[in-house]
């Protein structure tokens, strides 16, 4: 795992050894160059292999992922391409939809950019074609025959990782970001800060357990690499700094905990936040940035059948992942939409539709 180093090169301008040895100056900096930078995140996994069945009979028709939403440049694009983009502004290089046999043909048929020709006639159409293909390109999959949880679906794609980290988006939500940056982009640039795993965080009312990863942490700490010690399993536990003032380290928590939708009685105990209202907690938002280490973590849950609520917990291995390498969790600037069930999708609809182009059209609704 890359590791961020606090040592400035500054601190070695004065060294003796690189004046009265210029090569050493040289190699030690581009060594020391070379150690301090973080591994860029270059792929990402999606995984939109469930059912649908709470979007039934619209399901049987079209897959869940090719739900269509006005997007904000006024184009009619489907949720998974939205999903797509969302990360492609972070600069993602390829992206592996986690997908059932049956949702594999219409997908990548849609993101072939293959269109009629009367399409191609038409210079704004035959741009969003091109966009397509150039999307088509960068895209793998990987099969999930049968659902077993979402940790499940994401080791699916342990080959396409490939060893590296990752960006982990769910299928099924869609951003706007509060700021020039998007919420994908945020996200990678508190990665690059702390050198290891973040999730991205929101606030939740207690109401809202059941439907959430829920987080326990630490405001304004930020991760240093070099460990403290070890834990009781003889992994190494990550070490606290204070952060310096700013607005993004006041979004940024030092996570210690994560459980996948918890009780109120759990919650209660363990997972109240400092700072925050006695009925709010700290939730997913819905993009994770992982190191390697998951899929090591991932691959034991599934071998020994280590599951909660009978299937393959990603916050189980993730909780596991800030035991062993300690894991950041920043509040993004922004909103998250689910569209996985009808009241949800409703709106999400409805709010793309105001921060859009035809905004106008809702009020005459």
């Amino acid at each position: 795992m890359s590791k961020q180093v606090r040592l400035s090169w500054k601190s070695c301008e004065s060294c003796e050894s690189c004046f009265r040895f210029p090569l050493v100056g040289v190699l030690f900096k581009r060594a020391y160059e070379e150690f301090r930078t973080v591994r860029r995140i270059k792929k990402a996994i999606i995984p939109i292999a469930g059912y649908g069945t709470r979007l039934f009979p619209a399901t049987k028709a079209v897959p869940k992922a090719l739900f269509p939403i006005i997007a904000q440049d006024g184009f009619a694009k489907p949720i998974i391409q939205l999903i797509i983009e969302e990360a492609l502004t972070a600069r993602i290089e390829e992206v592996c939809l986690v997908a059932q046999p049956h949702q594999v043909e219409p997908i990548a048929d849609y993101f072939s950019g293959v269109v009629p020709a009367a399409i191609r006639e038409k210079a704004a159409l035959a741009m969003q074609a091109d966009r397509l293909a150039e999307i088509g390109e960068r895209l793998h999959f990987a099969i999930q025959a049968e659902p077993q949880g979402f940790g499940h679906a994401i080791y699916c794609a342990k080959a396409f990782a490939d060893g590296e980290p990752v960006m982990i988006l769910l299928g099924d939500h869609l951003y706007l970001s509060e700021t020039d940056v998007s919420c994908a982009k945020q996200l990678v640039d508190i990665y690059a800060q702390i050198g290891t795993s973040v999730t991205s965080l929101d606030i939740c009312d207690e109401s809202e357990l059941h439907l959430n990863g829920i987080v326990h942490g630490h405001r304004g700490a930020r991760l240093e690499t070099a460990p403290t010690g070890t834990d009781e399993n003889g992994h190494q536990r990550a070490r606290l700094q204070t952060a310096p003032t700013g607005t993004a380290e006041n979004r940024l928590f030092h996570l210690t905990h994560i459980a996948e939708k918890p009780t109120v009685d759990v919650a209660r105990e363990t997972l109240r936040v400092e700072g925050l209202s006695s009925q709010q907690y700290l939730c997913n938002f819905g993009i994770d940035l992982l190191t390697p280490l998951l899929f090591d973590i991932l691959e034991h849950h599934y071998r020994d059948n280590i599951v909660t609520h009978g299937e393959i917990q990603l916050r189980d291995a993730m909780a596991e992942l800030i035991r062993r390498e300690g894991m950041g969790g920043y509040r993004v600037a922004g909103r998250r939409y689910d569209t996985g069930n009808p009241q949800e999708l409703l709106k999400t609809v409805l709010a793309f539709a105001v921060h859009g182009p035809y905004r106008d059209a809702v009020g005459r609704i």
